[in-house]
């Protein structure tokens, strides 16, 4: 079989594959446009999404940690917005509407806690020197002791370079924007070498992160979030 034949084959079992979860997608997801006149009630409750979401918020808040600083909500509010106009978010009708809208919002500041989570950091803190100090005598020492000043070790770091900080929030926050609109440009080469960047740049932060709970929560808030989307094929510019 020539290489061409197995590309072409290839290509067809994952258009077969993506055609069998558009499929289950209409089945189980609450998408009003995609539903005929008549057509039957969606299956799946909107209690699952929020509730895949309220656990994935806990294991959130376990793993990272509530949101320190003013970039995580900010990026999530505008992220979350993007997503509804784009309509990758469906809004969801009725009485769940705000409270998913709510919990939509904490789910994208965690990720964005993980994303932009890593503060102040001091990477030369670890330098320090030997420094001899002079002790004061003590008051109840005896006369002769006076006489020999007593000295201690420790070790101190050095002013202007063992204090040295970033900001490293902010240098992610532009590696973050760096990277969205160079995949809104589709530059592909830029905006995986920022988010290459990115990565490894975050690494001291994300050793801060039990990632036992952050596991559960990128698999159960990811659940939650998708189980809102429309199915592929009835959105606008769908490729089915």
């Amino acid at each position: 079989m020539t290489d061409g034949h197995r590309q072409s084959d290839l290509e067809e079992r994952i258009k077969r594959l993506e055609d069998g979860l558009a499929t289950l997608r209409c089945a189980l997801i609450d998408a009003p446009r995609a539903l005929p006149a008549g057509g039957a009630a969606p299956v799946l409750h909107r209690a699952w999404p929020f509730s895949l979401g309220i656990l994935g918020l806990g294991c959130g808040l376990l793993g990272l940690g509530p949101p320190q600083h003013y970039y995580q909500p900010m990026f999530a509010f505008l992220f979350l917005l993007l997503a509804y106009h784009r309509q990758a978010c469906q809004l969801s009708p009725g009485h769940w509407r705000w409270p998913l809208a709510v919990l939509n919002f904490l789910l994208l500041c965690e990720l964005f806690k993980l994303l932009l989570g890593g503060g102040i950091q001091h990477p030369f803190g670890w330098f320090k020197v030997p420094t001899m100090m002079s002790l004061p005598p003590a008051g109840n020492e005896p006369w002769y002791q006076h006489l020999v000043p007593g000295f201690q070790l420790s070790w101190q770091g050095v002013s202007g370079f063992s204090d040295w900080f970033i900001n490293l929030t902010r240098i992610q926050a532009l590696l973050v924007i760096a990277t969205l609109v160079g995949a809104l440009f589709r530059f592909q080469p830029f905006a995986s070498l920022t988010a290459l960047a990115l990565l490894i740049l975050s690494i001291p932060s994300f050793l801060n992160f039990n990632w036992d709970w952050v596991i559960l929560f990128l698999v159960l808030g990811g659940s939650a979030l998708y189980l809102q989307s429309p199915p592929a094929s009835y959105r606008p510019g769908g490729n089915y």
